[in-house]
């Protein structure tokens, strides 16, 4: 039993006829006759009488027809569905990002993927980056923003863009006035900062270890779990805070904040799209990626 077997039957039922059955099914009507011979012997009963009427159903051809039509009904919807998949029409696409890439760049992706797409519904976890790539191993998104290189034994990814750490101070704090510190400064304030799984702690940490200089010789007054709470905190004189320029732009311009230099250190970081190793995109997946590289380069 078959689909096409269960379609030839419905188009002779309905047509009461084989030869327009088959014409309806783009067959000849000796292949419909086997196509229904071989029907009824999988079924083990006749499904259609012979009549001066025409091709009638028998009641065991009746109820096949039920669940026929059922069969094929559910059929066309399965192909309009992925029609719409190809597409990207009526699609949820769940995403994590990290703190400032999910904050400050997935916004933006997602108005430009509305215009290419706009029947694509992006579903997005904010997190740190090490919740961010959990939900990912685990399958609950498809995609995720992070600004750490995630482990290659379970990921793939492609650097998306690149991002500036910048030293901060509130407006009137002594650094700020100076704009340009030596490294051993640091160590002397205590500073204000993201938790460890956060791409930004790591990122930073990093880069301090790049220069010589690890988080045990620093003093850390304060950590957070946000970004914007740590900017808050340094907006209230908890201390400076090295977090990245998408998040302290705002503040930057309107004087609230000041960017202070630090000798020796490259404060630059990637931001990376990464998916589980092996699985193959959908297409709303590779919609969203391509509007995320369009979105990227406009901001070089």
């Amino acid at each position: 039993m078959n689909i096409k077997q269960l379609e030839v039957l419905v188009a002779i039922a309905e047509s009461g006829s084989f030869s327009k059955g088959a014409e309806a099914t783009c067959i000849t009507q000796s292949t419909a006759s086997q196509h229904i011979a071989a029907l009824e012997l999988s079924a083990g009963v006749k499904l259609l009488d012979r009549t001066g009427r025409g091709a009638v159903p028998t009641e065991a051809g009746k109820t096949l027809l039920i669940s026929a039509k059922q069969v094929l009904a559910a059929l066309r919807n399965t192909e309009q569905a992925m029609r719409r998949f190809r597409r990207g029409e009526h699609v949820e696409l769940r995403v994590a990002g990290s703190s400032i890439p999910g904050t400050y760049l997935l916004p933006e992706v997602v108005v430009a993927l509305r215009k290419q797409a706009p029947g694509i519904t992006v579903c997005a976890e904010i997190r740190d980056s090490n919740e961010a790539l959990l939900l990912l191993k685990e399958e609950s998104v498809e995609l995720a923003i992070v600004g750490i290189v995630p482990d290659d034994r379970f990921f793939e990814s492609e650097v998306v863009g690149s991002d500036t750490m910048r030293l901060v101070v509130k407006q009137g704090h002594h650094w700020g006035e100076q704009r340009r510190i030596a490294l051993a400064e640091l160590k002397s304030e205590f500073l204000v900062a993201r938790e460890q799984g956060s791409g930004t702690g790591r990122a930073v940490a990093a880069l301090l270890r790049s220069a010589g200089v690890s988080e045990k010789e620093l003093k850390i007054g304060a950590v957070f779990s946000s970004s914007e709470a740590v900017k808050q905190a340094v907006l209230a004189g908890c201390g400076p805070a090295f977090l990245s320029e998408f998040a302290v732009a705002g503040e930057l311009a309107n004087g609230e904040l000041a960017a202070v230099d630090v000798d020796n250190i490259d404060l630059k970081r990637s931001f990376s799209l990464v998916w589980r190793r092996g699985r193959s995109l959908s297409p709303a997946a590779e919609m969203f990626r391509a509007a995320l590289r369009e979105k990227m380069q406009e901001r070089r």
